[in-house]
């Protein structure tokens, strides 16, 4: 854990950086209390979406570089990419600034635009004693690839530029090449930082203006009147970072470019302010996966407190890119033994800053498909890294494209579903202990899935609660998007003179060529069924024949299958081409690589844009069925591979991709392309082409589909065992537990609802304690989609004594003159639960007399007898006789209840009638 920081100290701490920030005048003592707030009060967190790939006019935001200058302003620069995501082509530099902390952003600048040609690698530092900024980038031409400028075949180098702001960066120099200054002669390729540089606060160079660089730093003593190349710095790292550390010692913080298994930040340090340097050692606590980092100073290096915190930010993942973290030393970075995540998802390149109140900034690449969906902007403060975050690990919905992908720090999400979607299964998830969730209200339980019914509901509110923190994640549902229209589907179980039938009844014929057939076989685990054969050795493949409804245009579709290879021999091997081969022709086509890859590749116009992407090698291999999947959803590219998501592409603008191309039929298994050898060779099955975009959970569905064609059984546990009470009747509240067990696709969820009520997802024993008769409904629901028959439990309860009214036509008998009088009972049983199911007259009995009986003629005990005679006679001695008459009901459930009156014989004329 971080050390305790009393909030004094780190109230001067940050007193003392915001005087750096802003040397030409004091700093208020009612700003050092709002720094000193920021920094040691309430956690703080913010992040938001600064460039997102697909707008603003770009392809893919790349290469983040964030500066506070010394009026407070941010400066987030980015390489905005032109028409892909690749390193190299038209590629800009754009700038975004906020004058505000980062809450809000002006609209987006451009600092350089060289045509058609690579402007990239921003790397900026500001020089105090004048204010101007200077901004550092590299250009090559947009046609050379870094392999061909560093074999010698490109038509230019890499070579290094500046310019500089001296308005806060409202507007800029025009770039000067700094090529002769800063680069040897025979260099080719080249960059700087990417990041920011330093001045220096110590030494006999104190303000020296120092930007990192490849193997060196580019200096200058002269306020950027001329620069130069500090001494040069152990090889095989790149793309570095520096900071001066409180003694004046220059620490650099670099990627490796060789020795990359060793997964560490490389450091080196310099005693003389640049002119020479260490060997390079490997920071053990600094795990990498090959990628840009980040590191600043808290404080500025010669602060009076002598405070050496630094800041560090890079993926935290030996081989992903994900895990964007943060890290503070309070050694100078001797050790960083505090580390806490500002993003979890795929993450790659960052920046760091310390704005002026004493937060931190971190402008950083990332997303939900990608490490370069788009580029973030996340503030925090001191506070944050004490503080244990409330949050979940994830929220998963059974049906719907959620967007983005869900990340815990990020709060507003759309769910799309279906038209006509009436319900959706959530099943939160928190590996955190302590964490309380509810949704829509009602608390749920991790890892337990809950079906709500959706209603009239416009959004679904997910909550965490961890002691007195709560995150709330809003989820906007959209019940609009179509449904799939499945356009093609060959089953290979029905094929004609004329071809492999459509099953959709479209008439989408699948004409055999070159000797494909359909042979014996089949994904299915019993071998029943056929499968489509190719043999590559006589490009063999299948046209789809009445393709007008297969040309999808910019809109949403879906390529399925199950794919068994013979071999895979060459570069790639293809599963379908749509259109003709050839740059800047509409098409697309999914293969799988020689290394067991499944690759996916669009091109469109206007804008001849071409996206590709591949999936991790290996999840292919010879000699095994294996289901793949390529979706074309909005803007990005989606691959699966045995029902889960496996690649993405960034974020493209999906009115730039218009792929109709109706010059040639698409074929199965055939190469389009010049090389001509890259035709498939194994066996194919099911084959399927949607219109519109397969959620996850469809996609998951056709991977299930053929080794699960049973729903779930599931069975309910009733206590008590069996019922406590008569003729099937429980006499206590009962407790109801479900079981579902799936032998192929496992159980996704169980749902009951009670006297035809809404359905409720099953989380946990149910009780019912309602008297009367219950019905419950139950069933399950596996993950091929099979929802098991509606079962049905009938629980009868009834906790509760009969009631009964027992109503005499005499109280009294008078006169007492020893005759016989008819008595006549009225009874009036009442039962709600069970009912009633017997009456019975139990006893008519008088008192003070030897015989109990004595008085009473005709009364039928034990049966339900409402009519006998009572003598009305006292007792012999003249004492007053009374007749006690009892009545006992019986419900069905067992219960009874009694009833007694009392009828009494006058003893004599009454004394008002003497």
């Amino acid at each position: 854990m971080m050390r305790p920081l009393r909030k004094a100290f780190i109230g001067w701490m940050v007193f003392i950086v915001m005087a750096a920030c802003f040397p030409h005048g004091p700093v208020s003592l009612s700003n050092a209390a709002k720094a000193e707030t920021a920094a040691d009060g309430e956690a703080q967190f913010r992040n938001i979406d600064l460039f997102v790939a697909g707008t603003e006019g770009y392809h893919t935001f790349r290469i983040p570089t964030v500066l506070t200058t010394m009026d407070g302003t941010l400066l987030a620069f980015a390489e905005g990419r032109k028409n892909s995501a690749s390193d190299t082509g038209d590629i800009d530099l754009v700038l975004k600034r906020s004058m505000d902390g980062g809450t809000t952003w002006g609209s987006l600048q451009t600092v350089c635009d060289m045509g058609a040609d690579t402007c990239g690698n921003p790397t900026a530092v500001q020089d105090e004693s004048n204010g101007r900024i200077w901004l550092f980038m590299n250009h090559n031409y947009g046609e050379d690839t870094i392999e061909e400028i560093n074999n010698g075949t490109s038509r230019g180098v890499r070579t290094i530029w500046s310019a500089y702001s001296d308005d806060d960066g409202a507007s800029w120099s025009e770039p000067v090449n700094r090529f002769e200054e800063v680069q040897p002669p025979d260099i080719r390729w080249d960059a700087t930082g990417p990041a920011i540089g330093i001045q220096l606060r110590h030494g006999p160079n104190q303000g020296r203006l120092v930007i990192p660089a490849i193997g060196r730093n580019i200096q200058s003593d002269d306020h950027g009147l001329t620069w130069y190349q500090s001494g040069y710095i152990q090889g095989d790292t790149n793309e570095a970072t520096v900071v001066e550390l409180t003694d004046g010692t220059l620490m650099r913080n670099d990627r490796l470019s060789a020795n990359k298994e060793r997964k560490r930040r490389a450091i080196s340090t310099s005693r003389d302010q640049g002119a020479t340097w260490s060997p390079v050692y490997y920071a053990p606590e600094l795990i990498d996966p090959v990628v840009q980092a980040s590191i600043v100073r808290y404080l500025p290096a010669d602060n009076d407190l002598g405070s050496r915190l630094l800041v560090f930010a890079n993926p935290a993942s030996e081989n992903v890119r994900e895990n964007m973290t943060v890290r503070l030393s309070h050694d100078d970075g001797a050790t960083w033994p505090v580390a806490k995540t500002v993003y979890s998802g795929h993450s790659a390149y960052s920046s760091l800053t310390v704005l002026p109140d004493g937060t931190i900034g971190l402008l950083f690449e990332g997303g939900g498909y990608t490490p370069y969906d788009k580029i973030m902007f996340a503030t925090f403060n001191l506070a944050w890294f004490e503080t244990e975050d409330v949050q979940l690990d994830g929220l998963v919905f059974s049906e719907g494209s959620l967007s983005p992908v869900f990340r815990s720090d990020i709060e507003h999400y759309r769910l799309t579903l279906y038209e006509g979607s009436e319900a959706v299964t959530v099943t939160p998830i928190a590996s955190k202990a302590g964490v309380e969730i509810e949704i829509a209200g009602e608390p749920a339980a991790p890892g337990i899935p809950r079906t709500i019914r959706l209603g009239e509901l416009d959004k679904l509110l997910v909550t965490a609660r961890l002691g007195h923190r709560t995150r709330t994640y809003t989820i906007e549902l959209d019940r609009s998007r179509p449904r799939p229209e499945l356009l093609l589907h060959w089953d290979f179980e029905q094929v004609s003179v004329g071809g492999v039938t459509d099953v959709t009844g479209r008439g989408h014929t699948g004409l055999l060529k070159n000797g494909a057939a359909i042979l014996p076989g089949a994904v299915r685990s019993d071998g029943q069924g056929h499968v489509l054969h190719l043999d590559a050795m006589q490009r063999s493949h299948v046209e789809i024949t009445k393709a007008d409804d297969l040309h999808f245009g910019t809109g949403d579709f879906t390529f399925a299958t199950w794919v068994n290879p013979e071999t895979l021999s060459r570069q790639r091997h293809l599963l379908i081409w749509y259109g003709t081969a050839g740059r800047g022709v509409p098409q697309w086509w999914m293969s799988v690589e020689q290394n067991g890859a499944v690759r996916m590749n669009l091109n469109g116009l206007p804008l001849n844009r071409e996206i590709g992407i591949a999936t991790p090698s290996g999840l292919v291999k010879t000699g095994e069925w294996t289901h793949v999947a390529g979706v074309r959803q909005g803007g990005n590219l989606l691959v699966y591979v045995n029902g889960e998501l496996a690649a993405t592409s960034a974020q493209f603008d999906g009115a730039a991709m218009n792929v109709t191309n109706e010059d040639a039929p698409p074929l199965v298994g055939f190469d389009k392309g010049t090389v001509a050898n890259r035709d498939w060779s194994g066996s194919l099955d099911d084959v399927r082409i949607y219109r519109h975009a397969l959620d996850p959970s469809d996609i998951r569905k056709l991977y299930q589909l053929p080794f699960d064609a049973a729903a779930p059984v599931t069975e309910a546990v009733v206590t008590p065992n069996e019922p406590d009470g008569m003729n099937g009747w429980y006499t206590s509240d009962v407790t109801v537990e479900l079981t579902a067990a799936d032998q192929g696709s496992k159980v996704t969820y169980t749902e009951y609802r009670l006297n035809g009520g809404e359905w409720t997802n099953y989380s946990g024993a149910v009780s019912v304690s309602a008297e009367g008769i219950t019905t419950m409904e139950y069933r399950g629901r596996d993950g091929a989609g099979n929802v098991e028959e509606t079962r049905t439990l009938v629980l009868p309860i009834d906790k509760t004594e009969p009631e009964l009214t027992v109503t005499p036509n005499l109280e009294v008998l008078w006169p007492p003159n020893r005759k016989w009088v008819p008595m006549e009972i009225r009874l009036d049983p009442k039962d709600e639960s069970s009912g009633i199911d017997s009456i019975a007259l139990v006893s008519v009995t008088t008192e003070g007399t030897p015989d109990p009986l004595e008085g009473i003629r005709d009364a039928d005990i034990g049966t339900a007898d409402t009519s006998f005679q009572l003598l009305a006679a006292n007792h012999r001695r003249g004492e007053k006789r009374a007749y006690i008459i009892t009545y006992e009901a019986r419900d069905k459930a067992g219960h009874s209840t009694t009833k007694t009156i009392t009828v009494e014989v006058a003893r004599t004329v009454k004394e008002d009638e003497r």
